[in-house]
């Protein structure tokens, strides 16, 4: 039986006298288990404009947050809006009306729109421009 316990965790630790017991052994594994569970991971990637109304980058899971950047790093030009920081719920918007990044069951949706009749456009998925994106899930 373990004497003693990690601070954090309260995973069983023995010492040099201590008799090992299994059950210890897999509370441990079930308190990691949950931990990692429960962690928030973040996904780095890139895509490639489609030149499209709109693309889904399918991550595979939901994400919390999701950071769009143009290769360049450029989120933002004047008018130009290349990406920005999505939240489930709160999409990134130009002008207060135009989606640029929303957050989708599987990922996230990027959106092209060039000619609106104003001088706001959208190029999170330009065609042919490579994008970065950070995925907190």
């Amino acid at each position: 039986m373990s004497s003693q316990k990690t601070e954090h965790y309260q995973l069983h630790k023995w010492e040099p006298g201590d008799d090992f017991l299994r059950e210890e052994f897999n509370e441990n594994f079930a308190a990691i288990d949950t931990a990692i569970d429960g962690a928030s991971r973040v996904v780095a990637g890139a895509y490639t404009g489609n030149g499209k109304a709109s693309q889904l980058i399918d991550l595979g899971f939901q994400p919390r947050a999701v950071l769009v950047a143009e290769e360049s790093g450029e989120i933002r030009d004047g008018y130009y809006c290349y990406g920005g920081l999505a939240l489930r719920g709160r999409p990134v918007r130009l002008n207060d009306t135009l989606v640029s990044v929303s957050i989708e069951d599987t990922g996230f949706r990027v959106y092209y729109l060039s000619n609106n009749g104003t001088s706001w456009k959208l190029f999170s998925n330009s065609g042919i421009s490579t994008f970065h994106y950070l995925a907190l899930c």
